[in-house]
């Protein structure tokens, strides 16, 4: 659900008026790309401004058997019947489901995609089904046995830590109490719906969310609001992630320390102020397809560096690259950006977008990261995104909501609402009212391990 008012992502979401998933403008500060995922549609309130995704939860399951044709494999095939249970859809081997009553969109458009067994799946008979060549899918890999359970209550603030609020410990989120903390969240297009802020933060806290990723740019104007948003939000009971959506795409290694000497030169006193509420995202999506492991980490130390030599103490929230959606780069290089950071206080975000139609992706990442001791969040995600073939790319959201309500990972939408028309799919409601949700808004906030059925406030808002 990376696209909101302007795609949050680049690759994968947010909330501009843009069209991709992409967020806000990719490169500069200049006005939003509309052509990116997560643009959101103009603010009619606001001077033209803009902002920026029941299934079975089986992952064992054995693939769907090849349709019987009752032909050998050396026979010729009739038009139409094809061996294998997979098709080569765009380069990847995608199941055919077993039943053509899998399709998902809401809008009863057979597009030829379905989802049923934990995976993506081509419906039988469709044009995608018929049309490309055969293959066989091994069976997902089994399930690993569960983590170690929750860590309990109290967990020591690592001495080298000096934020006064969350901070991170053997792979795990903690709030100022030392208990651990799983954000159940939704992302909020604030830069683009300024007028409308505080308003949707008291419908986004209806849908008992216990976080919400507050999209900012540095060229919005004074930070009345965004200071706002982040006081309402910890009134309402809400952990407050800020992030800076100003470079989504960019390839510049030294755009991620420009954003974070905005932080030091422009919010330093906001984010002292809320730092026992505050999570810092330093800037959304930054990376490309082309950008290197060692340019991400290059870029990331150098915004570490900013941050805490300009005496930020916050937990510091580090997207992947291109566009957010390698996890796997946090997976393997994210112990390089926690030893950059002298307070070891960092917590790594992928967004999950098209680059995840392949349900074992999601699996890999959220199990790698666990493996890893790294705190991994899903900061966007979304059940379709991209294009293939003029139709939006499912994806498998439900298996990634599974499996992170199994490893205790948190997740937060893309997006409240004001989407782009390309990626107004991804409006979690149709109006910014709690009380309109879309039908993939009402799944996230409503579903099975979704955010009702598994959200839990952090306690700093109990008490000290």
């Amino acid at each position: 659900m990376a696209a909101i008012y302007l795609a949050g992502c680049g690759s994968g979401d947010d909330t501009e008026p843009e069209t991709p998933r992409v967020e806000a403008p990719p490169m500069t500060n200049t006005t939003p790309d509309p052509t990116a995922p997560n643009t959101p549609a103009p603010d009619p309130t606001t001077d033209g401004a803009t902002g920026d995704e029941g299934t079975d939860p089986d992952l064992d399951l054995d693939p769907a058997e090849p349709p019987a044709s009752g032909l050998e494999p050396d026979e010729p095939l009739a038009p139409g019947v094809m061996f294998g249970n997979g098709r080569l859809v765009n380069g990847m081997c995608t199941l055919v489901c077993a039943t053509d009553a899998t399709d998902p969109d809401a809008q009863g458009v057979t597009d030829g995609w379905g989802f049923e067994s934990g995976r993506s799946c081509l419906v039988p008979e469709s044009m995608l089904a018929l049309n490309n060549e055969a293959c066989d899918i091994p069976e997902l890999a089994p399930r690993p046995a569960l983590p170690p359970e929750i860590p309990a209550a109290g967990q020591t603030r690592p001495p080298e830590t000096l934020s006064t609020g969350f901070f991170v410990a053997g792979g795990r989120l903690f709030d100022r109490n030392g208990n651990d903390f799983v954000m159940r969240g939704i992302n909020h297009p604030v830069a683009w719906f300024q007028d409308s802020a505080l308003a949707w933060l008291d419908e986004i806290a209806t849908t008992d969310a216990n976080s919400v990723r507050l999209v900012w740019e540095t060229t919005r104007g004074p930070t009345t609001i965004i200071r706002a948003s982040i006081e309402r939000a910890v009134e309402l009971g809400m952990v407050p992630m800020v992030e800076l959506h100003d470079i989504t795409g960019s390839t510049n290694v030294a755009d991620p320390a420009r954003m974070a000497q905005y932080y030091v030169d422009q919010m330093r006193d906001i984010l002292a102020e809320f730092e026992p509420y505050l999570l810092v995202n330093v800037a959304n999506e930054w990376g490309a397809f082309q950008t290197t492991d060692e340019e991400w980490v290059q870029a990331y130390r150098q915004a570490i560096g900013v941050l805490r030599d300009g005496g930020i103490n916050n937990t510091i929230v580090i997207d992947g690259p291109n566009y957010g959606q390698r996890g796997d780069a946090i997976v393997s290089q994210g112990a390089a950006l926690m030893d950059a950071d002298p307070q070891h206080n960092v917590l790594f975000s992928t967004h999950m977008y098209e680059d995840y139609g392949n349900p074992q992706r999601i699996l890999d990442v959220l199990r790698g990261a666990v493996a890893a001791d790294l705190p991994l969040i899903v900061g966007e995600f979304g059940f379709q995104h991209g294009d293939l073939n003029g139709q939006p790319i499912p994806v498998p959201y439900e298996v990634m909501v599974d499996e992170a309500a199994r490893l205790g990972l948190g997740y937060l939408a893309w997006s409240w609402t004001g989407n782009s028309q390309d990626v107004g799919y991804l409006d979690l409601s149709e109006n910014g009212s709690a009380s309109a949700l879309t039908g993939w808004g009402d799944d996230i906030v409503n579903g099975q391990n979704g955010i009702r059925a598994t959200s839990q406030p952090a306690s700093v808002f109990a008490g000290p």
